[in-house]
């Protein structure tokens, strides 16, 4: 924002998925097709870390006593952040089958391409590489950081044209 400007009508608490299983497997799942499996959900400890940031995020509300009924969770469809979604949703009491959640292609994951899926993290440096070199420039078959940023702004403009702030 510049200038004192505000260019959103809505206040925003993004959160990232908790620990997930390839997070615990060392794995790269970034494609939509393996993304939304259910063997790529959230660890353990990922459904615990969802639950505290549930519990944050409630405290949060009631501090500056906004209600649950201005609550809407935005997610992606990937398992991690979905699972993630459900953890936080219950917490607040709120159905993530209800109209104040929805599901957002837009939101996923960054896909990495083919020569990427289901490898290890360790090849997660050879992307950054690549990114600081070019932001434009995709690796074979993924997406580069100026799509992600496009598609993000596409997102937040469809969430911003669905959604109003009553508070």
């Amino acid at each position: 924002m510049a200038s004192g400007y505000t260019f959103l009508k809505n206040g925003y608490w993004i959160l990232r998925h908790g620990k997930s299983i390839p997070n615990e497997k060392g794995l790269i799942v970034s494609s939509m097709e393996n993304g939304t499996l259910k063997q790529y959900e959230l660890a353990s400890e990922g459904v615990h870390q969802a639950r505290l940031a549930g519990e944050l995020f409630l405290k949060e509300l009631s501090e500056k006593n906004i209600g649950l009924e201005n609550v809407r969770i935005c997610y992606s469809p990937f398992s991690r952040t979905s699972h993630t979604a459900k953890v936080v949703a219950s917490v607040l009491n709120i159905s993530l089958e209800g109209p104040q959640c929805k599901a957002m292609a837009d939101l996923r994951e960054r896909y990495f391409g083919p020569s990427y899926e289901l490898t290890s993290h360790d090849k997660y440096p050879d992307i950054w590489t690549l990114d600081e070199k070019d932001p434009f420039m995709q690796p074979e078959g993924g997406e580069s950081v100026a799509d992600v940023v496009s598609r993000l702004t596409r997102a937040l403009t469809v969430i911003e044209s669905e959604f109003e702030r009553y508070v």
